[in-house]
């Protein structure tokens, strides 16, 4: 009996080992058996897969990923990383399915899908590392932007227009040297504009906006200032209507001094300007926009966008004080200054024309402005009389948006 015994269990032990031994194999085929060459890329991922190729192709590098293989794949990616790349064989990328989803529904969708594409790219296909050094003027050195962070910025990049070709030329040739975009040099005339529209806000008569005070917000006049004071737990957009829309091809600078004396240090306040259509709710309307806080950062951007352009560190934003905003729109590009100091430069997005004029109130917040002024080039001006006079149509709406969306890790 024990005899048998022993011979039982040393036939199963011997079963057990090759059943094992057979199963270990075949999973060792199948993993053996996958196609290093395959590619396998989503329909939404294609162009921006074959825009890659293109790029590559004009800066000297050459890749035929439908032959040497790739797979992009959408996956639900968690603590806000945007898309993640696996070095295995082919390289295989996954992309958050909700960030693109949320991203798709904004103006600059495909530049920003772009960039996360490129991104990816760079890592599994250039052998890219983040990379997370700053150019002069403080925007993101490379798209290879990610992984720890600097600080607590963001990772929004403005991937647009002229920064587009240098970001491209940088992600296949680290030695690219700085673009001029990147000089905190300003190198255009910025003289020979003259005064249309201006409020001082020194009395009831030249204050040109309303005074009132509702169940919503109190706009008074405060030594000299308009003082405008908001009673919701939304954001205020308020702005003016001038009589005489200024047409996008004309050369323009917006100025307005503002003061948010609150120890607030997140919520943003700021200048607006562009069209909004009567009725809207200014959320999804082609409104520039330039704003600061009271940690001395300093935002741009569209409200046709998913989130601002960038965040910038600004050391001329007195916080909590008065900073006098002012925008210099020459050509298709957009020049910003704070306190008279040059600070950034970017390509405008509105294609409208420039009717609106005005400013942001953060929520419950108290604003205090100054020195109203519209000022148009000499070249295109019709007349040097400054319309100190003339009363403005008066405008606010609320938004629970203000394009604080931030980019998602990549």
């Amino acid at each position: 009996m024990f005899i048998f015994a022993c011979d039982f269990s040393l036939f199963f032990y011997m079963t057990q080992t090759k059943y094992f031994f057979f199963l270990n194999l075949l999973l060792f085929s199948l993993v053996s058996c996958k196609d290093a060459n395959e590619y396998r890329v989503g329909s939404e991922f294609e162009v921006y897969v074959q825009r890659f190729e293109t790029e590559a192709l004009a800066r000297g590098r050459s890749f035929d990923l439908k032959a040497t293989g790739l797979i992009v794949e959408f996956a639900d990616l968690k603590d806000n990383t945007a898309g993640l790349c696996h070095y295995e064989d082919p390289i295989r990328i996954e992309i958050d399915k909700t960030y693109w989803n949320a991203i798709s529904k904004t103006a600059g969708a495909d530049l920003m899908k772009e960039d996360l594409l490129f991104h990816e790219l760079g890592h599994g296909l250039l052998g890219r590392k983040h990379l997370n050094d700053l150019l002069e003027n403080g925007d993101w050195k490379s798209i290879m932007c990610g992984g720890d962070q600097l600080g607590d910025r963001p990772w929004n990049i403005n991937y647009r227009g002229i920064r587009r070709a240098y970001y491209l030329d940088e992600l296949f040739n680290e030695s690219t040297p700085a673009p001029d975009f990147a000089s905190t040099q300003l190198l255009v005339d910025t003289t020979g504009f003259i005064t249309s529209y201006q409020k001082n806000f020194d009395s009831p008569d030249q204050s040109g906006w309303a005074l009132v005070d509702n169940t919503k917000y109190k706009t008074s006049l405060v030594n000299g200032r308009l003082c405008f004071q908001s009673k919701v737990d939304s954001s205020y957009m308020v702005y003016a209507t001038i009589s005489n829309p200024i047409s996008n091809l004309s050369d323009f600078s917006y100025e307005l001094t503002l003061e948010y004396p609150s120890a607030d240090q997140t919520n943003q306040y700021g200048i607006l300007f562009g069209t909004i259509p009567g009725g809207s709710d200014g959320v999804n309307d082609p409104i520039e926009y330039f704003t600061l806080n009271n940690n001395l950062k300093m935002f741009m951007g569209n409200r046709t966008w998913y989130s601002y352009y960038t965040e910038l560190s600004e050391s001329s934003i007195v916080a909590a004080g008065s900073n006098k905003l002012k925008v210099f729109k020459i050509g298709k590009m957009l020049y910003y200054f704070i306190n008279d100091v040059y600070c950034y430069q970017s390509e405008m997005e509105t294609t409208a024309v420039f009717n609106q004029f005005g400013f942001m109130v953060p929520p419950k917040g108290t604003v205090y402005l100054d020195n109203f002024k519209i000022s148009l080039n000499s070249a295109g001006s019709s007349s040097s009389k400054v319309k100190q006079n003339l009363q403005i149509e008066f405008k606010v709406l609320t938004t629970n948006k203000f394009d604080k969306n931030k980019v998602n890790n990549q």
